[in-house]
């Protein structure tokens, strides 16, 4: 063959390719974009959270009516003074009403809630009773702090909502910008609020729309269903949580009476305080989830002053802003966490004469 006849090679074309600098480039650019969709995707899956948890609180706003329609007055957690009765969490009366029925067929109702014979049903996680946002622990559990010092071993399911009992005795808010306190007016401006000390043995049924050991109706909320809190949030019971934090992840070290959403002792008697003290004014809204018991032991008289055996814990939500409510008529509302204490107190009690409206609208 004729060597001029071969066709020469063709070279083939050189491929393109990024250099370094244009690397770096859609890195950062896909870094910046990264960056302002993670808040986005963030905001979503809470406004998702609070979306469920404002459905929780709505479904329990409708089991209270239907306790109410069924039996002709309000459900109403059992908690005798004494250590060793019979006690009982308003919200397992509530269980039939929040398709439940099944666990309620479970429940004895002769033996306390700690007993071997509701343990089936008491450490039970039930979804309505648990809030998307707030942090879920493994395995995490209330205790009895009966017989035990410290915080001892977890038995019972826990739950981030609360029915209101009213104000605690010796803290009542006025609209004149003062607190009473053991009688005496305190300008809000210099106090620092600390709950006295109550007891379950005084007999009287406290302010709440829900209070413990009563049988009352909807016509004792005088001020109205729509103005009165029944129930609230308290997240993240029985660890302590102070302004988001968690103020240590050892129970020992650092927890509330209160958590099991079958106690009685997770009520919340609206004290305005921690353990550390709220200054007033001032946030008191999602400051604390409750009173840290972590260097108190429970003795026979429950624990040190002011709380003994009551139950601890504080209104408190993971919610940014503020937490969500459920009023007296069922509607879900989100309260911020600037509201006044005097406006609070008086949303939480329910036969109080005149109330301020100024509760915002939940989505």
């Amino acid at each position: 063959m004729n060597r001029s006849t071969i066709p020469a090679p063709t070279s083939r074309p050189r491929r393109a390719a990024f250099t370094l600098v244009e690397l770096l480039v859609v890195i950062a650019i896909i870094g910046t974009l990264v960056g302002l969709l993670l808040p986005a995707v963030q905001a979503a899956r809470e406004s998702a959270r609070r979306s469920s948890c404002s459905n929780n609180l709505k479904q329990q706003g409708l089991a209270i009516h239907g306790f109410h329609d069924t039996k002709n007055k309000l459900p109403s957690g059992g908690r005798p003074p004494d250590a060793a009765t019979v006690r009982c969490g308003v919200f397992v009366y509530m269980l039939p009403w929040l398709d439940k029925k099944a666990l309620w067929d479970k429940y004895d109702t002769s033996v306390t809630w700690s007993h071997a014979n509701n343990l089936p049903v008491t450490s039970i996680r039930i979804p309505e009773f648990e809030c998307a946002s707030a942090p879920r622990h493994n395995n995490q559990l209330d205790h009895n702090p009966d017989g035990t010092t410290g915080f001892g071993t977890g038995i019972v399911a826990v739950g981030d909502y609360a029915s209101s009992l009213g104000v605690a005795p010796g803290l009542a808010a006025t609209a004149t910008g003062t607190v009473a306190i053991g009688g005496t007016s305190v300008a809000q401006s210099t106090l620092i609020i600390e709950s006295p000390a109550w007891t379950s043995s005084s007999g009287t049924t406290t302010n709440g729309m829900l209070p413990k050991n009563a049988s009352i109706t909807f016509k004792d909320v005088t001020d109205g269903l729509s103005n009165t809190i029944a129930i609230l949030e308290s997240a993240g019971r029985p660890y302590v949580y102070q302004r988001g934090k968690q103020v240590d992840a050892r129970l020992g070290t650092a927890h509330t009476n209160a958590g099991g959403w079958c106690r009685p002792a997770s009520d919340i008697l609206f004290a305005g305080s921690n353990a550390a003290g709220t200054t007033i004014p001032g946030p008191f809204v999602n400051r604390t989830n409750g009173y840290n018991h972590g260097s108190e032991a429970y003795g026979s008289t429950g624990y040190a002053a002011p709380y003994g055996t009551e139950g601890s814990s504080q209104p408190y939500s993971f919610h940014s802003g503020g937490l969500q409510v459920t009023l007296g008529d069922g509607a879900v509302r989100f309260i911020d966490e600037t509201i006044s204490i005097e406006l609070f107190t008086a949303l939480v009690t329910r036969d109080q004469a005149a109330k301020e409206r100024n509760i915002s609208g939940a989505p």
